[in-house]
């Protein structure tokens, strides 16, 4: 039987620290998808014309408006900061964005029917451990950080997520990165499903992640049997 194996990378906040990933990114022929907002309180972003240039590269996902927490809006806000969203990259890089990531990886029902109405076709999470394909809520696999064995079982435990709690603990509940990444793509290699690796760059700088993560991407290049996709490129 043949199935559907998939890697896929996304980068959240749109730091202009951005362009380092790309680079290793086309070092490496991967692909990826970077959500931006317009503005952050909490970090800089890349200017326009610099979001223009990496739109020629890779996907550019929506982000809200301002990065906020869609679960402390008010409906107005709600469609003010994702179809807002939605029409500033549209008239910003000239194509219909199609992939979106709640700031934070929060968000409400009503969050998601104003995501869809606004346009956006796929919405990705910040759940962890899952190489499965989920569509079109989008799941993922891991973060470049460096989580410990416990913040994982709490992950899945307030989750719910039992199935891929339980398959995580087939690991030996490991936390070491390289390790769990050898143990999806296997999964993967051998079940079908869609390994995704995602983080910030700002993140990666502030805790030195740049060699892990150059090292991650060689290690994710090697895997032949396997699609590379963009976030809006993944099937089910």
């Amino acid at each position: 039987m043949s199935f559907i194996k998939q890697i896929t990378t996304s980068w959240d906040d749109g730091h202009p620290l951005d362009f380092r990933i790309a680079d290793l990114l086309e070092k490496y022929n991967l692909k990826g998808t970077f959500y931006i907002p317009r503005t952050n309180t909490q970090n800089i972003v890349m200017v326009e014309d610099d979001i223009l240039s990496l739109s020629r590269r890779f996907e550019i996902g929506g982000h809200t408006l301002n990065h906020v927490n869609l679960r402390k809006c008010s409906s107005t806000q709600l469609r003010d900061e994702i179809k807002g969203s939605y029409d500033w990259l549209a008239e910003l890089t000239g194509r219909s964005p199609s992939s979106f990531c709640p700031p934070f990886g929060k968000y409400t029902k009503e969050a998601l029917e104003v995501i869809y109405q606004s346009g956006f076709k796929t919405v990705r999470t910040t759940v962890l451990l899952s190489p499965h394909t989920t569509l079109p809520v989008m799941d993922t696999t891991m973060q470049l950080y460096n989580h410990s064995a416990y913040t994982y079982t709490k992950h899945l435990f307030i989750r719910n997520r039992w199935s891929d709690l339980k398959l995580w603990l087939g690991s030996g509940a490991t936390a070491d990165t390289f390790k769990l990444v050898n143990y999806y793509l296997d999964y993967i290699e051998k079940y079908g499903g869609c390994f995704h690796l995602w983080g910030h760059s700002w993140e990666i700088e502030k805790f030195g992640l740049w060699n892990q993560l150059e090292a991650l991407f060689s290690l994710m290049a090697k895997r032949e049997l396997f699609s590379y996709v963009e976030n809006k490129d993944i099937k089910g």
